[in-house]
């Protein structure tokens, strides 16, 4: 019995450890969801306008430019966001999955791999997947200069016609506990999915020194601010996914050390009535 007490107490004791790393976690990935959450919020307004203008321009110009272009697709670059780190429930399960599902339903073409993430760059060189090049090593930190280094990297793959068609596979961050995987074209730049406005509405300005002008400065700064919102979505749905495991493994380690507190004291209590029934009997067999 003081055995099974013992073995209790240490259960209880590494419960607890395990609770107060969980929690350390916790902390650690609202701050960091806090800070990412920020720059994204502000990064959307100016990256929504930018489509927008970028729409008009295209509808209402006559210019022609690679990444308005729509080539024949013979190579494929498919760029998948994923974490670092795990522990941070399904987060990259659901990438993960909509990526291999996707590149399994396009097959029309050779699909190659832009990784960013270790967990998915483990996945994939697992199953024999062509993977150009994995970035492994950005911790879910928001880095504008090495994010511009792989939007510049990316666009001069498609410039010098390596691959054809560019597709993103990342996290869409919804809320602290909503995050949808999806998958958006990078390049070429999709105009017809943002030809539903008004395209009358570029009448209205004045561009200086010309549309064409402006639209080829845009251009390139418009995939910029693609990936840097697409690793910035993706990176703030890992801070809230890895935030929300922490904190239900921190209540389950609670809920455990209460659970194994409770068997403790039964079992405390049952061998201090064996020990007060044994004395009792002893004395009773002296009288």
């Amino acid at each position: 019995m003081a055995a099974h007490i013992k073995d209790l107490d240490k259960r209880i004791r590494s419960v607890r450890n395990t609770q107060q790393i969980t929690k350390a976690m916790k902390m650690v990935a609202a701050a960091k969801l806090r800070r990412t959450q920020d720059r994204l919020i502000a990064g959307r307004p100016y990256g929504n306008k930018l489509t927008e203008l970028l729409a008009q321009l295209a509808s209402a110009s006559s210019i022609e430019h690679p990444f308005l272009a729509q080539r024949e697709v013979t190579r494929r670059l498919v760029m998948v966001v994923s974490s670092d780190k795990g522990l941070c429930g399904s987060y990259n399960h659901n990438v993960i999955r909509l990526a291999h599902q996707w590149l399994e339903e396009h097959d029309d073409a050779d699909n190659e791999l832009y990784i960013v993430g270790r967990k998915a760059n483990e996945y994939f060189r697992r199953r024999g997947w062509t993977i150009r090049k994995a970035v492994t090593d950005m911790g879910g930190l928001i880095d504008l200069p090495r994010m511009q280094g792989i939007a510049d990297e990316l666009m001069r793959l498609y410039l010098d016609d390596e691959v054809q068609q560019i597709q993103v596979v990342h996290t869409s961050f919804v809320s602290t506990l909503s995050h949808r995987p999806r998958v958006v074209q990078l390049l070429p730049f999709p105009t017809e999915e943002d030809g539903s406005g008004d395209a009358g509405a570029a009448k209205t300005y004045i561009y200086e020194p010309s549309a064409e002008v402006v639209l080829q400065r845009l251009l390139p700064k418009s995939v910029r601010v693609k990936v840097f919102n697409a690793l910035a979505d993706s990176f703030t749905s890992e801070h809230g996914a890895r935030m929300t495991s922490m904190s239900s493994a921190t209540d389950n380690a609670g809920e455990l050390i209460d659970q194994l507190t409770l068997y403790r004291n039964r079992a405390r209590q049952a061998a201090i009535t064996q020990e007060i029934s044994e004395i009792v009997g002893g004395a009773d067999a002296l009288g």
